[in-house]
Protein backbone atom coordinates (compact mmCIF):
# COMPACT_ATOMS: atom_id res chain seq x y z
CA UNK A 1 0.00 0.00 0.00
CA UNK A 2 1.53 3.42 -0.91
CA UNK A 3 1.26 6.03 1.54
CA UNK A 4 2.40 8.94 2.77
CA UNK A 5 2.70 10.40 6.67
CA UNK A 6 3.98 13.76 7.52
CA UNK A 7 6.25 14.48 10.43
CA UNK A 8 5.56 17.45 12.92
CA UNK A 9 8.11 19.43 11.69
CA UNK A 10 6.83 19.23 7.76
CA UNK A 11 2.93 19.82 9.08
CA UNK A 12 4.46 22.88 10.87
CA UNK A 13 6.86 23.95 7.51
CA UNK A 14 3.53 23.61 5.48
CA UNK A 15 1.34 25.54 8.15
CA UNK A 16 4.63 28.19 8.13
CA UNK A 17 4.49 28.74 4.46
CA UNK A 18 0.95 28.82 4.08
CA UNK A 19 0.83 31.56 6.98
CA UNK A 20 3.61 33.35 4.76
CA UNK A 21 2.03 33.48 1.49
CA UNK A 22 -1.50 34.60 3.14
CA UNK A 23 0.12 37.75 4.08
CA UNK A 24 0.95 38.30 0.01
CA UNK A 25 -2.40 36.23 -0.93
CA UNK A 26 -4.72 33.92 0.23
CA UNK A 27 -5.58 31.90 -3.05
CA UNK A 28 -1.78 31.81 -4.04
CA UNK A 29 -1.32 30.16 -0.43
CA UNK A 30 -3.89 27.92 -0.85
CA UNK A 31 -2.58 26.86 -4.81
CA UNK A 32 1.17 26.49 -3.38
CA UNK A 33 0.20 24.04 -0.28
CA UNK A 34 -2.44 22.07 -2.86
CA UNK A 35 0.74 21.71 -5.55
CA UNK A 36 3.10 20.39 -2.86
CA UNK A 37 0.66 17.89 -1.58
CA UNK A 38 -0.47 16.87 -4.95
CA UNK A 39 3.23 15.37 -4.78
CA UNK A 40 2.80 12.92 -1.74
CA UNK A 41 1.24 10.73 -3.26
CA UNK A 42 3.05 10.46 -6.58
CA UNK A 43 5.99 10.14 -4.38
CA UNK A 44 4.45 7.72 -2.01
CA UNK A 45 4.11 4.96 -5.22
CA UNK A 46 7.22 5.85 -6.51
CA UNK A 47 9.67 6.68 -4.12
CA UNK A 48 13.01 6.50 -5.72
CA UNK A 49 11.65 9.81 -8.15
CA UNK A 50 13.77 11.84 -5.60
CA UNK A 51 17.10 12.46 -5.33
CA UNK A 52 18.99 10.68 -2.90
CA UNK A 53 20.56 13.30 -0.42
CA UNK A 54 22.63 10.32 2.20
CA UNK A 55 25.35 13.16 2.01
CA UNK A 56 22.35 14.48 4.45
CA UNK A 57 21.33 12.06 6.06
CA UNK A 58 21.36 8.40 5.59
CA UNK A 59 18.12 7.00 3.63
CA UNK A 60 16.91 10.60 3.15
CA UNK A 61 15.93 11.62 -0.41
CA UNK A 62 13.67 14.91 -1.58
CA UNK A 63 12.35 16.41 -4.56
CA UNK A 64 10.98 19.49 -5.97
CA UNK A 65 7.94 21.60 -6.11
CA UNK A 66 9.49 25.11 -6.71
CA UNK A 67 9.82 27.04 -5.22
CA UNK A 68 10.05 24.43 -2.14
CA UNK A 69 12.47 21.31 -1.72
CA UNK A 70 10.35 17.92 0.12
CA UNK A 71 12.45 15.77 2.21
CA UNK A 72 11.28 12.41 2.65
CA UNK A 73 12.80 9.06 3.61
CA UNK A 74 11.05 5.70 2.52
CA UNK A 75 8.98 3.75 4.97
CA UNK A 76 7.69 0.36 4.56
CA UNK A 77 4.08 1.20 3.05
CA UNK A 78 5.07 4.52 1.21
CA UNK A 79 6.97 7.81 2.81
CA UNK A 80 7.07 9.58 5.24
CA UNK A 81 7.95 13.23 5.38
CA UNK A 82 10.08 15.20 6.99
CA UNK A 83 10.52 18.89 5.80
CA UNK A 84 9.43 21.35 3.38
CA UNK A 85 11.76 24.06 3.15
CA UNK A 86 12.58 27.36 0.77
CA UNK A 87 14.79 26.40 -2.17
CA UNK A 88 16.30 29.65 -2.02
CA UNK A 89 14.99 33.34 -0.56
Amino acid sequence: MNRYRLSRQAEQDLEDIWVYLTQQDELLADQQIAQILDRFPMLSQFPNMGKQRDDLLSGLRSFPVKPYIIFYNKIADGIEVVRALQLYS
